[in-house]
């Protein structure tokens, strides 16, 4: 396996794309899908998955570019190849709300900061798989399941209960309720249990179900029922409700990578960027 196959490797990887890589490479579009094929068949895997629309790394791919692209990056800063290089892209996801929030900012501070780096950000609040989607980084709120991957934690995110005016004068709140009150009461809920500091809970009177946070608290300040938000989404016109025997658990927001992948410095860059805040 020569250096210059490598080279072309990431080069395709980089783009997605056969055509601007043979564009950079300055060659026939048929020698770098020949010569592709060919690294695929000294290494006996696949490495990208090509149809007529698009082109994406397979896991196999995506492997041999972590391990590959830091090598390959720092001998072209030692050749002086650096300056002709393209922008480094780093594909990551985070939950909706906090691309709106505070995660958003960080990565256009990041970005000004960095203009040799694209960010390529998918805000969802489904776990994306790292290889069949082509992610990079993730950003997901804590505590994870999957010991396979590996979590930074960034900061520490304080969660209340709530409700709106009116829907804490119609049911007579004035103070802190009890655990079993509270159970009873309409509830908002996500598709996760309500994660308290003695264990997860669930609510015996769902109103409505939502997988994203603003339906949540839309939902809330509209007087449907109580609901778990994040504290520095309870602005004007949703009361906290705090219990007497017992208080919701703060969660980390963390940056998360598979544990098994060579981070790429550009990522590792990324995270201590968002750490440091």
């Amino acid at each position: 396996m020569i250096y210059n196959d490598i080279v072309l490797f990431t080069t395709v990887a980089r783009h997605l794309n056969f055509s601007k890589a043979a564009e950079q490479l300055d060659i026939p579009l048929s020698r770098v899908s020949r010569r592709v094929a060919e690294l695929e068949e000294q290494l006996g895997v696949k490495l990208f998955e090509r149809t007529t629309r698009q082109v994406r790394l397979t896991e196999e791919g995506r492997h041999l570019l972590d391990r590959v692209q830091d090598p390959v990056e720092a001998l072209q800063n030692v050749a002086g190849f650096a300056a002709d290089a393209p922008g480094q892209i780093i594909r990551l996801t985070a939950p909706p709300m906090a691309v709106q929030d505070r995660i958003g900012s960080r990565l256009l501070d990041f970005v000004e900061l960095n203009p040799d780096i694209r960010l390529d950000v998918t805000a969802t609040n489904y776990f994306l798989d790292f290889f069949r989607d082509n992610i990079d980084l993730a950003f997901r709120v804590g505590p994870l399941k999957d010991s396979n991957l590996v979590a930074r934690k960034l900061w520490k995110l304080k969660y209340n209960f709530c409700a709106g005016e009116a829907f804490v004068e119609r049911h007579k709140i004035s103070g802190p309720l009890t655990l079993d009150r509270l159970l009873d009461l309409p509830s908002l809920v996500s598709r996760q249990s309500w994660l308290l500091e003695s264990g997860t809970v669930k609510s015996r009177n769902v109103v409505h179900e939502f997988d994203t946070l603003d339906l949540l608290a839309d939902a809330a300040n509209r007087n449907m029922g109580i609901t778990l938000l994040p504290q520095e989404m309870i602005g004007d016109g949703l009361c906290k409700i705090s219990l007497v025997d017992a208080a919701p658990a703060n969660r980390d927001m963390c940056a998360v990578y598979p544990s098994k992948r060579l981070l790429p410095a550009r990522i590792r860059k990324l995270i201590e960027f968002m750490a440091a805040e």
